[in-house]
């Protein structure tokens, strides 16, 4: 019998479980999206955090390259939130950088993030390290000359009567002037087969090279030099010194030194490497070279080799850490060169103190195997001393020279860009009405006097001499931008008479002077040297890698790197381009960058 009441209830029944189960649902998805929206404003704010704590480490490359000093800072404010860094020192030239971003503070913060990269110099182009850098020729301060900066010389480090160093000076030990351990001939023919050089870095199996050698005598090894090309564009590689084990490079490193990518070139040429001049190896023992480097198939390094030229050693490639095997075809020897010994350093040489005064501030040094005659005020570094004031302290071993900053095969890449555009036969002179020259070879010498402006548009080289009088001017085009410009001469260069140089118009633009003279001890020197500064000069990196830059009067550069600099008559050197490296820790800084790879988030 039907029953109309008992399905009303039903029905009601129903429409409740009805309603029930919509408002769960209601109840559910609006639970769902106020916890996406949750999630979504925490992932802002994290987002937040992080924008926070790289503005914290962009800051730190930013105040690492004007203070070499900068350790970090706290709580700094930024938008709604702050950021704090903090700088760790892994070497001279690496730091470790670890930012974090907080929100709203670092007290009480309800969201951060923390950021870590480690910094290294940038060598994938050419750079001054040192403002003013001395070949084996040394460095020689009279008559109360000045330099306002740091000063690395790879010999005697000459101050007398007064002169003054405002950073800290360090004399290296000379390396000897022939190798102990050379294999060096016949060069190969470029583009070398497989007999002739040895190609590594391009594969995992022959990421690294390794020459084994035996040395002559138990004296400190300073240097080497490798002859190389490389393809593309490899980073830098480390240069080791390893035990073997079984005929191979065993996993003791007994010394490392820096292989520059910025030396080697796409054409063959000696690559100079500098190394400690500690530990002494045992001439009773067999040590292997390593070049340790990465592995890239379209960047990577040639080494010139030939068929068991050397009789101390053989080559393997491999990697460091792994297996190691015979070159193909077996037996071949790279190309290398081992220097050993050399003299010993000098700063000063006064026979009072005060000959020569260095440094302004407690963190400038003086650092030579024997100091005579200074009055430094920071640490004086040295196993010899004399007529000083402050007793050496003789923790630090001899330092080690240092290569100058341009490889030969770098000078002659810049010869042949110029040649490329274009030859000029004979002298060239530009006088008040100014030209524009670049690319150019000019095959006699250049002249710029009368007020005239020469506009370098392309890389000059001067077969010639180089002669900047009468208030002649040598400027970058515009177009340069912030970049740098080149001018190369074979002969010897005088700049005086009020004359200059000068860059784009841009911060960071100036020239490179390149001599590859060898004046004054050169045939056709006529009493010149290599340069020749008295005054002026402006925004130029002067190089005479074979001879000596002579200067005289106010002189304010980019930096001097030379065999030989020679200052005197009260000359006052003021430089814009400053040494990176952990002994010297004032005077103008350089560029730091990220290491690739590097950058991490926690």
């Amino acid at each position: 019998m039907y029953n109309k009441g008992s399905q009303s209830g039903q029905l009601i029944i129903f429409a409740l479980v009805f309603m029930l189960i919509m408002t769960t649902a209601a109840v559910s998805l609006i639970s769902y999206a106020l916890l996406n929206l949750k999630g979504t404003r925490q992932d802002y704010n994290q987002n937040k955090a992080l924008y926070l704590a790289d503005a914290g480490l962009n800051k730190a490359i930013y105040e690492l390259n004007r203070n070499p000093d900068y350790n970090g800072e706290s709580d700094t404010a930024l938008g709604e939130g702050v950021f704090s860094v903090s700088v760790t020192t892994l070497t001279g030239n690496s730091k470790r950088i670890t930012s974090t971003g907080f929100i709203p503070n670092s007290a009480n913060p309800k969201y951060f993030k923390t950021v870590k990269a480690t910094l290294s110099i940038d060598n994938s182009v050419i750079a001054f390290n040192y403002g003013v850098q001395a070949g084996t020729g040394g460095f020689f301060m009279t008559g109360g000359s000045t330099i306002n900066g740091n000063v690395y010389s790879n010999g005697n480090i000459v101050a007398t009567n007064g002169v003054r160093i405002t950073g800290s000076a360090t004399a290296a030990n000379p390396p000897a002037l022939a190798a102990d351990q050379v294999n060096d001939s016949p060069a190969p023919i470029d583009p070398c087969t497989s007999s002739t050089c040895v190609t590594f870095a391009n594969t995992s199996a022959a990421q690294d090279f390794a020459q084994s050698f035996r040395i002559s005598q138990a004296v400190p090894l300073s240097n080497i030099q490798f002859y190389l090309k490389k393809v593309g564009a490899p980073s830098n590689a480390t240069v080791k010194i390893m035990n073997d084990n079984a005929g191979s490079p065993g996993s003791t490193t007994f010394m490392s030194g820096t292989l520059s990518a910025s030396a080697v070139t796409a054409n063959f040429g000696w690559v100079t490497v500098a190394m400690p001049s500690t530990p002494i190896l045992d001439p009773a023992q067999t040590y292997w070279l390593v070049i340790d480097a990465a592995s890239n198939s379209s960047k990577y390094y040639i080494i010139g080799a030939n068929s068991d030229g050397y009789a101390n050693g053989t080559a393997k490639v491999g990697r460091v850490g792994s297996s190691w095997s015979s070159t193909t075809p077996a037996g071949l020897d790279g190309y290398f060169k081992i220097f050993l010994g050399g003299g010993t350093s000098t700063i000063g040489g006064s026979t009072y103190v005060g000959g020569v005064y260095i440094g302004t501030t407690a963190a400038d040094n003086a650092w030579a195997h024997t100091v005579q005659g200074a009055s430094v005020t920071g640490n004086l570094y040295c196993q010899v001393g004399n007529y000083n004031n402050k007793l050496c302290d003789t923790s630090r071993p001899d330092p080690a020279p240092e290569p100058l900053p341009l490889s030969d095969e770098n000078i002659q890449d810049w010869k042949n860009e110029a040649a490329a555009g274009g030859t000029i036969t004979g002298d060239y002179h530009v006088d008040w009405d100014g030209d524009t020259l670049g690319p150019t070879e000019i095959t006699g010498n250049l002249l710029v006097d009368g007020g005239g402006t020469l506009t370098v548009s392309g890389t000059l080289w001067v077969h010639g001499t180089l002669t900047l009088t009468g208030g002649g001017k040598i400027k970058l085009a515009a177009s340069y931008g912030a970049s740098n410009g080149v001018v190369i001469t074979d002969g010897y260069v005088t700049i005086n008479g009020g004359s200059g140089f000068y860059g784009s118009g841009e911060p960071g633009s100036y020239i490179f002077l390149i001599t590859t003279s060898a004046c004054p001890v050169a045939a056709n020197c006529n009493g010149n040297n290599a340069i020749s500064l008295s005054g002026g000069a402006g925004t130029v990196a002067i190089v005479a890698q074979e001879g000596n830059v002579y200067i005289s009067g106010g002189s304010a550069l980019k930096a001097v790197a030379a065999k030989q600099i020679t200052m005197d008559g009260g000359a006052t050197l003021i430089y814009d381009s400053g040494l990176i490296n952990a002994n010297f820790s004032t005077g103008p800084g350089g560029s730091w960058a990220l290491f690739p790879g590097s950058y991490v988030i926690e």
